[in-house]
């Protein structure tokens, strides 16, 4: 035997151990994911008190969406409730739109935070109250926009949304509920997919199954995939992503950390700050032995647009496979670091190994696999059938976690009840399929924007590649 081919049998003997491990710890997940979810009733949360909260909205050329993401903010039946819209140097007439569909007065901001920003050109208010501010400045990129809605901010907990989010009545007493009950430091929470759905006020007053196979696809995933993963990892506080669209802070601590990512605060910048604060929050906090876990939670659902075009999901992808990078990288003294306990030991090893560099390795180990079987060292057949199974036995179990999941946020609540997709035989039998196929197609399609993204972080792009959005269907909504 060659020197070249007992290289390739080594290596093939090293994939296996390492998918054998990507597979067990799949397992844990699950089982971690079953036995926090199926046993568990839910109950709508009540404090005799509910603290102050802040929702941040970085806008940029959002015209299309703004005035009703805003509406149903502003429509929530939350008690101390503050919405600050950031428009970042949009070109496309978002804050004439906001001007034109609100009554906002100029008005000098309050002074709640002092973070470094690109200047502010305007500042306005809701006429006689601060419920809804409005905060124009120079282009600075997400970040750097969010950064000037917490200096503006003044509840006891900020919650960041994207421009398209959508939140039922409910849902930010779901997701604040925690703060007090459970003293977190910050918590994400479930998003489901907007697309095709119909709005009434702040209510899903209709959301068939998503006819484009796109944004069906997605909707499995969102349900499935980062569900169990990230309600496990939550468990073990061991989560270093929640969703920008849809997640909670204490406002206290995001200032203390210097708030977002971004070159005016940090003389740096990343394309997925969402990820990066929540790990340098992870780092405060084991710096200061302070003990406030970061949660995921799975009720409080809120409602996103997806990239509907499948050259709009490669660049999404894209993006989020170089801001997990460049956070992995920014932070990368945590890595094996045992004074940072969980965090170093197996939060930032998971996050390497089996998620920034699994799309490499997954490539490289069927070129190795397909090396050795023409080289008759590995037992064709056998390889073959144990794809098979393996894509068989993730299809099922794809199939019967979607399911499970949506008829179960069926049930929990009745925010959640229009937003069952599956209404007939078909739509059942459709939703299986897809949910079969989601890692043999969809999961090939995402490979190739994460090795995009790889590639572009290892040069050091830093382009957004924002996608157009849509806007969702509404009927009866007025202004407050």
């Amino acid at each position: 035997m060659s020197l070249q081919l007992l290289l390739f049998l080594v290596l093939g003997n090293l994939f296996f151990l390492y998918f054998g491990a990507y597979f067990l710890l799949n397992l844990a997940f699950l089982g971690v994911f079953l036995v926090d979810f199926l046993p568990r009733r839910f109950q709508e949360p009540h404090l005799d008190t509910w603290p102050s909260v802040s929702v941040l909205v970085p806008a940029f050329n959002e015209a299309r969406v703004i005035v009703h993401t805003v509406q149903t903010l502003l429509n929530l039946p939350y008690p101390r409730l503050q919405v600050v819209v950031v428009d970042d140097g949009s070109t496309d007439g978002t804050t004439e739109r906001l001007l034109r569909a609100f009554d906002l007065e100029p008005a000098e901001p309050p002074e709640a935070g002092t973070l470094p920003t690109e200047p502010v050109q305007g500042t306005w208010r809701l006429r006689e109250s601060d419920r809804l501010w409005l905060v124009a400045k120079e282009n600075g990129g997400k970040a750097d926009a969010l950064n000037a809605a917490l200096n503006v901010a003044r509840g006891d907990i900020v919650v960041t949304v994207d421009a398209d989010t959508l939140l039922p009545p409910r849902s930010l007493f779901r997701l604040v509920a925690p703060f007090v009950r459970e003293r977190v430091a910050a918590v994400g929470g479930l998003l489901t997919v907007a697309n095709e759905a119909r709005w009434q006020g702040n209510r899903v007053v209709d959301a068939p199954l998503p006819r484009n196979p796109v944004v069906l696809f997605q909707l499995i995933e969102y349900l499935v995939s980062y569900t169990v993963g990230r309600t496990a990892l939550s468990r073990w506080n061991a989560l270093l992503i929640l969703s920008g669209a849809f997640s909670a802070f204490d406002r206290a601590l995001l200032l203390k950390i210097g708030g977002f990512l971004s070159p005016r605060a940090h003389g740096r910048r990343t394309v997925c700050e969402d990820m990066e604060v929540v790990v340098r929050l992870h780092r405060y906090l084991r710096e200061h032995r302070i003990r406030r876990p970061i949660r995921f939670l799975l009720y409080p659902v809120a409602w996103t647009e997806v990239p509907a075009r499948w050259r709009d999901v490669l660049r999404q992808r894209n993006r989020w496979h170089r801001g997990l990078g460049e956070s992995l990288w920014i932070h990368r003294d945590l890595l094996f670091e045992p004074r940072y306990g969980t965090l170093g030991l197996f939060a930032t090893p998971y996050y390497l190994l089996f998620e920034f560099l699994a799309p490499v390795l997954k490539v490289a180990a069927l070129v190795v696999v397909a090396i050795l079987m023409a080289y008759r060292l590995v037992h064709t057949p056998f390889a073959l059938t144990l794809l098979a199974l393996a894509l068989t036995l993730q299809g099922f179990t794809t199939a019967l976690l979607t399911v499970l999941v949506e008829s179960r946020y069926r049930k929990a609540s009745p925010d959640n009840l229009e937003a069952l997709r599956y209404r007939t035989l078909g739509d059942w039998l459709r939703l299986v399929v897809f949910s079969f196929f989601l890692e043999p197609v969809f999961g090939t399609f995402r490979l190739v924007g994460q090795l995009w993204g790889l590639w572009d972080f290892l040069r050091g792009q830093t382009t957004w590649y924002k996608y157009a959005r849509q806007g969702v269907k509404t009927e009866g909504v007025t202004s407050p």
